[in-house]
């Protein structure tokens, strides 16, 4: 057998997930698993492998949404950081400004 007769593209069902086809066509290539010598599943392993894709579809999309959520309490928390750090300096400036007057008019009333 040729390389190319060894290496041959099985047609899985893609409505489940085109990645998903993607990955087990390729797990097949790369055993060598051709039409001739793979057995066929029967409905509860069907069903058994789309429940185990279904469920880390599932554990990815919670784990992509828990660590959104993380850098979003993250970007509130910096942003609340920096809102009462401009208010110490807003503070500090208005302190300054008030020594300064006081200075100024105690220079004056000499």
């Amino acid at each position: 057998m040729s390389e190319e007769n060894k290496k041959e593209n099985f047609d899985i069902d893609t409505n489940v997930d085109p990645l998903t086809s993607l990955l087990v066509s390729d797990v097949l290539n790369k055993y060598n698993i051709t039409a001739e010598n793979r057995r066929p599943l029967n409905d509860e392993q069907k069903r058994s492998i789309l429940k185990l894709v279904e469920d880390l579809q599932k554990k990815a999309n919670d784990f992509v949404e828990s660590q959104k959520e993380k850098k979003r309490q993250e970007e509130a928390q910096n942003a609340q950081q920096e809102e009462a750090q401009s208010k110490r300096v807003k503070r500090t400036n208005t302190l300054r400004q008030r020594i300064h007057q006081r200075r100024d008019s105690e220079q004056n009333n000499i």
